[in-house]
This record gives C-alpha cells, structure tokens and sequence, in this order.
C-alpha cells in the first residue's frame, strides 16, 4: 500500500470514529434533556399531589373538629307544692 493511500485511509478512519463520538454525544445531550424534563415532571406531579393531599386532609380535619349541638329540650319540671306555713 502506497504512503497516499495509507494516509487516505488513516483520514477516513478519523473522520468516521469523530462521526460516531459526535453522534454519540448528541444522544448523551439528548438523553439528558429527556431526563431533565421527566425529573421537573415528576417533581411537578408530586408537589400538585401534596398539595392536593394537603388541602383534602385539612378540609376533613375541619369537618371532624366541627361541633353540632342540639337545642337542649326543656325537660319537665317538678312540681312541687309551695309549703304551707303552719
């Protein structure tokens, strides 16, 4: 093999192995967006469910502290005779 086509060669081989890092490295580039995105996702879900929670469980903690009392009914009296002086 000729020095010109080894060196041809040798470019070739350079060129295609920077292709692969560069594509590889854009998938990395990708993958991470994707996770950031899912992680700010997720962590939106979980405070919406806390705050949900939060609010449902307040809402049934002053439901159950909350007193009914019923007109206290006017129980008969005793009669009694008034004492007679003697």
């Amino acid at each position: 093999m000729s020095h010109d086509a080894q060196h041809e060669l040798e470019q070739r081989s350079l060129r295609n192995v920077r292709a692969l890092l560069d594509k590889l490295e854009s998938e990395a580039a990708t993958e991470r967006r994707t996770r950031k995105w899912i992680g700010a996702g997720l962590a939106v879900c979980a405070v919406l469910l806390a705050g949900v929670f939060y609010f449902a469980t307040k809402q049934n903690r002053a439901e159950s502290r909350t007193i009914v009392t019923q007109p206290a009914s006017r129980a008969p009296t005793p009669s009694v005779a008034p004492e007679t002086p003697k």
